[in-house]
């Protein structure tokens, strides 16, 4: 384009025209685009801000609902924050307030509610919320190996002590009181600061549990039959001390009777000699 200093007015306004005539749709198409995506994403974040709130009065109006009765019926909030508001926060903490109700009639449900929350939320830490929910509900039910691997889940990402927790208590229920107090100890140890308060329930937890024996394994046969052998021993020994005492309490017995009718034959006879005295003297008078 150096070369366009030395071309007249309108040779210049010639090539302008030629280039417009080139470019121009590509120009148009491309300023248009630029356009539209920003209008786009100005909608977008308006549709997102619009759903947002709409989203987030529908989960007020069910908190209220809850807080006038535990057990009012939020049926219809819940399922339209599912279908119409599905990727919120607001969907998922709906669906775990209607877990909570039917956990008091109907744990199957109660368990199907957690699950959309784990299949569906976009926040860890309700996942982990609804995750140990389920354990829960499968511990009241029985399912000790089902409660157990939900709650081994991996990442715990700030929720350790609350599967430690949930451990502990499958532990008890399967009569292993050893590891249920190393889980309670490390409920304990991993327990949030925010929730430091807690701490004293796990440890009334930890101290109900009975002390650990000193040997929990069983003796070996050979240790049996030694034991046997010593307790016999012990038990001979027990008995020889006991006829050697005996013996000696018996004679003790027999030396002190022995004693005491020597005693009273020599009491008898000072009285028997005393009498004949007096008797003397009563004769010579």
């Amino acid at each position: 384009m150096a070369d366009d200093i030395f071309l007249t007015p309108e040779e210049q306004d010639e090539r302008a025209r030629q280039w417009l005539k080139d470019n121009g749709p590509a120009l148009a198409i491309g300023v248009a685009l630029g356009l539209g995506a920003i209008f786009g994403y100005e909608q977008y974040k308006t549709s997102q801000q619009t759903n947002a709130e709409e989203a987030s009065e529908l989960y007020a109006a069910t908190l209220v609902e809850v807080a006038d009765s535990s057990l009012s019926n939020i049926d219809e909030q819940v399922s339209l924050l599912k279908d119409k508001y599905s990727s919120s926060s607001y969907a998922a903490k709906a669906a775990l307030l209607k877990a909570k109700q039917l956990s008091t009639s109907d744990l199957d449900a109660a368990y199907a509610e957690l699950q959309w929350v784990v299949d569906n939320a976009k926040e860890s830490g309700l996942q982990h919320t609804a995750r140990i929910r389920q354990a829960k509900v499968k511990l009241s039910q029985g399912d000790l190996e089902q409660a157990k691997a939900l709650a081994s889940h991996t990442p715990t990402q700030g929720f350790e002590s609350n599967y430690a927790e949930i451990l502990a208590e499958i532990s008890l229920k399967k009569g292993d009181e050893v590891a249920a107090r190393e889980f309670f100890q490390k409920a304990i140890d991993t327990l949030p600061s925010a929730q430091s308060s807690y701490a004293r329930v796990l440890s009334l937890k930890l101290d109900r549990l009975p002390e650990a024996a000193p040997n929990d394994s069983a003796p070996s046969s050979e240790s049996s039959v030694s034991g046997d052998a010593d307790a016999s021993v012990e038990n001979t020994t027990l008995e020889a001390s006991a006829d050697s005492v005996s013996a000696e309490v018996q004679s003790a017995v027999e030396g002190t009777l022995e004693t005491t009718s020597q005693t009273v034959d020599n009491v008898v006879e000072q009285v028997e000699a005393a009498s004949d005295s007096v008797q003397q003297a009563e004769e010579q008078q």
